[in-house]
This record gives structure tokens, sequence and C-alpha cells, in this order.
């Protein structure tokens, strides 16, 4: 392989590098899970981790990634490609986002999680400040939770049959 091709390689995957970092702090600012970005871009699981880790080689999965974050890198602008996602978010998806939003304010944001939490004691945290009301169930936190997790900002650790969220 020549010297001249493999520094073009070197600089191509730094952009994808850096573009994939850039998408994934979007997507972590409006509080998407990589499930919600398969959910609007119909990509699959792996190749959004691939985008993110900038390993994703077809550039429609970034341009679509980009639209469902709303990320405007100047191609888009370019291209006047309206900054929309292929596909909404469910009704579901998007409870569950400002549940996210909730949880991170208030939860991740602060020292709450300490020596660790459960998913019960998150819950009870944010009913007992008014953020959420006791039809929020368990499970739509735990959802959340493990979507954290997925995402390298909470750690989860098993104490007996309890999983207990700590910062990572």
């Amino acid at each position: 392989m020549s010297h001249k091709f493999e520094k073009k390689q070197n600089n191509a995957s730094i952009y994808r590098i850096n573009l994939g970092m850039k998408l994934k702090k979007n997507r972590l600012m409006k509080g998407f899970s990589i499930s919600d970005i398969g959910e609007m871009t119909s990509i699959s699981k792996s190749s959004i981790i691939k985008i993110e880790k900038g390993e994703a080689k077809d550039i429609d999965n970034y341009v679509e990634y980009a639209k469902a974050v709303e990320y405007p890198f100047e191609t888009l602008i370019d291209f006047k490609i309206k900054l929309e996602p292929l596909n909404e978010l469910s009704a579901l998806r998007k409870q569950a986002t400002k549940l996210t939003a909730k949880i991170r304010k208030n939860i991740v944001n602060t020292s709450f999680l300490g020596a660790g939490k459960t998913t019960a004691e998150i819950r009870e945290e944010l009913i007992r400040i008014n953020e959420i009301t006791n039809t929020v169930k368990s499970t739509e936190i735990a959802g959340v939770m493990r979507n954290l997790v997925e995402d390298s900002i909470l750690r989860k650790e098993k104490r007996g049959s309890k999983n207990l969220y700590l910062k990572s």
C-alpha cells in the first residue's frame, strides 16, 4: 500500500471518528438512546455503534443519523436537506425521552446516586421532588437506566437480586 493512500485513509477515518463523536454528543444532549436513533432512521443498532466510533463507511447512514439529531454539518446545508429524521419517534419513545431528561437532570447530574440506587429508589426520589407522578412505572425508569448504562453514562452493579446504578 502506498504512503499517499495510507495518509488518505487515515484522514478519512479521523473525519469519521470526529463526526461520529459529534453525532453521539448531539444524541446524548437530546436524550435519545441508540434504539431511538434506530427507530428514527431504520439503521441497525450495530451500524449506529459503528457510526459513533467512526467505523462505518456508508455516508448515507451518517446523513440519516445527523438528520435525526438535527446536526447541521456543512454538506447537509449545502444540499438543502431538511433536518428531520426519516421517521418520527413514537409517542411512547417521546415520553421516554422526556423521562430520560428528568432522570439526567435530577438523578445523574446530582450526587443522588452516591453509593448506588435501585430503580425503586430512583422512582421514589423523582416522585418526592415532583418530577413524575405515581403513574410512571418502575419498568419505564429501568428502561431509561439501561440506556444510560449502554451509553456508558452510568454503570450497573448487581447486589443480591437488585441492580444498583452508579455514576461511571
